[in-house]
């Protein structure tokens, strides 16, 4: 008699078990990967926050200060914290800032000559243009890569309703590390949200959402200014239109939650009657990103500052 050959193969049984136990380790693994993949990012951030200290650092020495953050330049066009940020850092075109400056939304200096290149879509011409050669002498070194993130928030906000904004189109943003494909600078690469750029005014002692939504905004005792970048904000997220940020104070109500958030949890300024509660960094200035979710004043944002 012939013998009855031996079973060779996998039951129906066995195969849906192995493959059940195989679903179920990949669904423990997946979100592991991705907090790993959120933390590298995170950490990712804050080393482009230390770069952007040691800039402002190197700025603080050469002119003797930070450079301002208030919302507007001197002839009142809108020109934000976040802007001023980054032509301190690389100039409005990348190629470094230029003492000239006295942070005009256009680039141009008291005497109204053209400081930056990207008025013009064009790239510096020193050898055939004398003017050029002359402003990139002047230039201060960019201290961070020509690499870094910069978009103009025309570019950015190009599909906002009605295509308005109330900055000019060519305003330089240094945005952060966390992009998104809904967003791309002039040559196609991802970006990520605006950094936002507040500067402290130590001459101030509050820290107060009610007195920071005076206006105009510097008749107020705020160290910090909600207002400095109050219009960006107002540019709401370019993937959901009509959507406000939460940082965003869209009513009469106050801007609380920007001071809740910069709010330091070390002892107020001052004792008994004359305390005042006291922000972070009350002597420099905050960096605001809008982290993982590019929504200003969620859990996720990151600073340049570490809570408890």
């Amino acid at each position: 008699m012939r013998a009855k050959g031996k079973k060779t193969g996998f039951t129906i049984v066995e195969l849906l078990t192995v493959m059940s136990i195989i679903i179920i380790l990949i669904s423990l693994l997946l979100p592991s990967l991705a907090a790993v993949r959120r933390y590298a990012k995170d950490v990712r951030q804050h080393g482009q926050f230390h770069d952007i200290e040691n800039c402002l650092e190197m700025f603080s020495i050469d002119y003797d200060g930070y450079p301002d953050s208030s919302w507007s330049d001197i002839d009142g066009d809108s020109y934000c914290g976040a802007m001023k940020l980054c032509e301190a850092i690389l100039g409005q075109d990348g190629f470094g800032f230029h003492p000239d400056s006295y942070f005009d939304n256009m680039g141009r200096s008291k005497a109204g000559a053209d400081l930056y290149y990207n008025r013009q879509a064009t790239q510096p011409d020193p050898i055939n243009n004398p003017q050029d050669a002359e402003n990139l002498r002047k230039r201060r070194i960019p201290c961070m890569e020509k690499t870094a993130p910069l978009c103009s928030i025309g570019t950015l906000f190009e599909n906002f309703p009605d295509g308005f904004t109330p900055f000019d189109s060519n305003c330089p943003l240094l945005c952060d590390v966390y992009t998104r494909s809904q967003l791309l600078n002039a040559r196609g690469d991802k970006v990520g949200m605006p950094i936002l750029y507040f500067k402290a005014d130590p001459s101030k002692l509050t820290h107060d959402a009610e007195e920071g939504f005076k206006w105009p905004p510097d008749i107020g005792t705020n160290i910090y200014n909600y207002y400095d970048n109050h219009e960006l904000l107002a540019l709401r997220m370019p993937w959901a239109e009509g959507q406000y940020h939460p940082m965003y104070a869209a009513t009469s109500s106050t801007p609380q939650v920007f001071y809740d958030m910069t709010l330091s949890e070390e002892a107020s300024i001052g004792k008994g009657k004359k305390a005042y509660q006291k922000p972070h960094n009350p002597h420099t200035y905050i960096l605001i990103s809008a982290g993982l979710d590019g929504i200003y004043g969620t859990g996720d944002d990151v600073f340049n500052f570490y809570k408890k």
